[in-house]
């Protein structure tokens, strides 16, 4: 296999969805993998081994579940080339193709990259550091990529350059920023440095990755601090007399005075543009609330 193959695998990964549902199953097993190979590690690991990090992963960055299934992946990226499970074809499956997690643990089923990709990911440093950017930028906010990074251990120096991303329209941020007066939508910051504004984001509320699209009815105007907590879950809004109000999740928990800075705004209504067209769509509120918001809210006083 050559780079350019792995990187069009990688860039047409078969990740499951419907209505808008998110599925990073397989882009966080493939990060999780990526690092063990930069830390030296064996080529296979057993499943039972990397059903806890990878279960991690889902409860932190993938959408709300009642129930995690690590096993999907495991042995579903063996249909897309880019995992190995020796001897894979005598394992119990579902109805639907999947492998049982027990068997999995009880019989030690070990899994990795295929030797062809594993032998050329050691070769070639840079690609290490091309497919993790890929991943993310394919399937995370900006926002989380150093936080996924660090979760699965991969050194940021190995990323250091950017790779085929979607395409974005470069006025994304100047008509979002400029709709919300140039003021964070939640809490009002407006800090500017000189002439320069400080720290203020047009953030997406349905995720690009996630086929958000870079329109005004798409974004809110954000502090970094309110972003980060919305691609996170922290917050998020839900339709409120012709407008939106904001909810804070109770899992939102801390002991300084930052905390105000979410729970505050519970219930709060949220600024809204100065233009009528601006106002955001209520399916990417919804999709925002289904897919990344952390339920549940908390109760209102």
């Amino acid at each position: 296999m050559e780079r350019r193959e792995l990187l069009g695998r990688i860039g047409t990964l078969n990740v499951w969805g419907a209505s808008g549902q998110r599925a990073p199953h397989k882009p966080l097993l493939l990060l999780l993998g990526l690092g063990r190979l930069q830390r030296g590690e064996a080529r296979l690991v057993p499943f039972g081994k990397i059903e806890a990090p990878l279960t991690r992963l889902l409860v932190r960055f993938g959408p709300p579940r009642k129930a995690q299934h690590p096993e999907y992946p495991f042995g579903r990226l063996c249909r897309d080339g880019l995992w190995e499970i020796p001897g894979d074809g005598v394992l119990p499956r579902t109805r639907s193709g999947d492998l049982h997690k027990g068997p999995l643990i009880r019989e030690r089923v070990e899994g990795g990259f295929p030797g062809s990709i594993q032998r050329l990911l050691l070769g070639d440093r840079q690609l290490v550091g091309d497919v993790a950017q890929l991943l993310l930028q394919s399937h995370f906010p900006e926002s989380l990529h150093d936080d996924i990074r660090d979760a699965v251990g991969l050194r940021a120096e190995w990323v250091v350059r950017d790779t085929q991303a979607a395409a974005r329209d470069p006025n994304f941020r100047s008509l979002v920023l400029q709709a919300y007066e140039r003021r964070c939508a939640v809490c009002d910051y407006d800090i500017r440095l000189g002439d320069e504004l400080l720290g203020l984001e047009a953030a997406h509320i349905r995720w690009h990755a996630a086929g958000g699209p870079d329109r005004v009815n798409n974004g809110l105007a954000l502090c970094g601090f309110h972003h980060k907590a919305l691609d996170r879950g922290a917050w998020g809004l839900e339709p409120f007399e012709r407008g939106f109000r904001i909810l804070v999740s109770s899992d939102a928990h801390g002991q300084s005075q930052a905390l105000r800075w979410l729970r505050d705004y519970h219930g709060a209504r949220l600024r809204p543009p100065l233009r009528g067209p601006g106002v955001p769509l209520v399916e990417h509120v919804r999709w925002h609330r289904r897919q990344v918001f952390r339920p549940p809210p908390l109760t209102t006083a």
